[in-house]
């Protein structure tokens, strides 16, 4: 056999192989789908339909048994007037207790601080204002009103629903917009992820604006948003 005649068939078989190998190449390009992906947002509006209260009763005597004893008694007179304002039990609930020594400049123990702590749920924003004022008279000095916060109780679950249907239909939106431009057809949803939902709350109101109530403090509810996203994938077509 020739030298020529042998590189002749050499060159056949690799041009054979490239052939073989580009054909391999197009089918796997047309199996596997054109893709894009999109981040659906939706926002929604609620109003506050119940309110949060952390507050703590303090108390300092030279010993931790009077220390004790003075902001339990706080404590229960806080509890006593919740209870009369129709707050059910099962919506206060103790947060946290702690005993700290107080030392003067020679490092000597002088007495103790004792406090309580308290979360309250308060479902009728109607009412919630006279609550917080009677809980805080009933406490007297040794009360503390940590913080106020709004929320959404009862509307949550509906309206979440609705944020993350309107995040699914911007994210169709989107990815139609998308396929226009690039001249093909929007295909089937191959995937749906939620990347987050949550509810904006509107910031805490400070305890200190509650240090010396004179009538019942007014609630202004004002609104909450809700918001979801989810990243969807599509097929393209076309």
């Amino acid at each position: 056999m020739s030298g020529t005649t042998m590189t002749t068939r050499v060159v056949g078989v690799a041009c054979a192989a490239i052939c073989l190998c580009a054909g391999g190449a197009d089918r796997a390009a047309a199996a596997t789908p054109r893709t894009i992906s999109v981040t659906g947002n939706g926002t929604v509006t609620g109003t506050p339909d119940e309110l949060r209260l952390s507050l703590d009763a303090s108390a300092q005597a030279a010993s931790v048994g009077a220390a004790l004893d003075e902001a339990n008694q706080a404590m229960t007179a806080i509890r006593d007037a919740l209870t009369a304002d129709h707050v059910a039990p099962a919506d206060m609930q103790t947060a946290g207790m702690s005993v700290q020594p107080q030392y003067n400049q020679q490092n000597t123990i002088t007495g103790y601080t004792v406090s309580e702590s308290l979360t309250v749920r308060l479902r009728n924003l109607a009412t919630a204002g006279r609550a917080i004022t009677n809980a805080i008279d009933a406490g007297g000095n040794a009360v503390r009103v940590d913080s106020v916060s709004l929320d959404l109780a009862d509307q949550a679950p509906r309206l979440m629903a609705k944020a993350r249907a309107e995040a699914v239909t911007d994210a169709r939106n989107q990815a139609e917009q998308y396929a226009k431009a690039a001249g093909t057809r929007l295909g089937r949803v191959l995937s749906i992820n939620a990347s987050g939902s949550n509810a904006v709350p509107r910031s805490p109101i400070p305890g200190a604006l509650f240090a010396a109530p004179i009538s019942s403090v007014p609630i202004s509810a004002g609104t909450l948003q809700i918001t979801a996203s989810v990243v969807v994938v599509y097929q393209m077509r076309g």
